[in-house]
């Protein structure tokens, strides 16, 4: 009797431990494929931003070269109206001129994540504070630097319309138009050539485009780039 007892015990202990044993494997599997569908979420999360942060980057590219053309079309546009050149000036340069060119990026990725409360997704913390700072700086730079360049230009705007018709604006990118043309149309040509206000507001608006340029290319464009790199770095592990 009491070796069977005997062998009775280490029967079930040996059933008891057989089940934990297969417990501790299922828990096992079930956190690798846990684990598993982790990595699959987060690189292609990476991916996505990878492709939102490249878009921005080529948009930001363009913008600064489009700000460099303006800055030295401005510089042009000052520059002939003081050496008397009045007849060499061209008016979509001076409507142009008052137009702001911002840079917004557009990371709906990020955004989703920040507002469902997934952040974590992302593993490396590193990315996850650089985007902030990228994102950060952007939102500082639209609310104070962008008002302050708005108010120029619209100031420079306004008297740019203080001699021109608004109906001369369509048509000054279709064709070219003569002085004759242009007082034909309610322009004053001559009294913004002349007006010592316009060479004022020119340089004004030439500071808020060259502001832009400088913080564009030394901080917006360095923290996008920062971004880009590490992006790079966390998905080449996945290769």
């Amino acid at each position: 009797m009491e070796n069977k007892t005997s062998k009775y015990f280490k029967y079930a202990i040996g059933e008891i431990v057989l089940v934990v044993i297969g417990i501790l494997i299922a828990l096992q599997i079930n956190n690798w494929n846990e684990k598993r569908k982790q990595n699959i979420q987060e690189l292609y999360t990476l991916k996505q931003l990878k492709v939102e942060f490249q878009a921005d980057s080529i948009k930001l590219a363009r913008l600064l070269t489009l700000t460099e053309g303006k800055i030295k079309a401005v510089k042009g546009l000052s520059r002939l109206i003081s050496e008397q050149k009045s007849d060499s000036l061209k008016l979509p340069v001076i409507f142009f001129t008052g137009e702001i060119i911002p840079f917004y990026d557009y990371s709906p990725t990020y955004n989703e994540l920040v507002n469902s409360g997934n952040l974590n997704m992302i593993s490396n913390d590193t990315i996850k504070n650089v985007i902030n700072d990228f994102i950060n700086h952007n939102a500082l730079v639209e609310s104070t630097i962008y008002p302050n360049i708005q108010q120029q230009k619209s100031a420079y705007k306004n008297h740019v319309f203080k001699y021109f018709n608004g109906d001369i604006n369509g048509q000054i990118w279709e064709r070219k138009l003569s002085i004759k043309e242009m007082e034909a149309l309610g322009s004053d040509y001559k009294g913004y050539v002349n007006d010592p206000e316009t060479k004022k507001l020119l340089n004004v608006v030439l500071a808020g485009d060259s502001k832009f340029l400088f913080i564009g290319k030394k901080n917006i464009s360095e923290k996008l780039n920062n971004v880009l790199q590490l992006l790079n770095n966390e998905l080449a592990k996945y290769d």
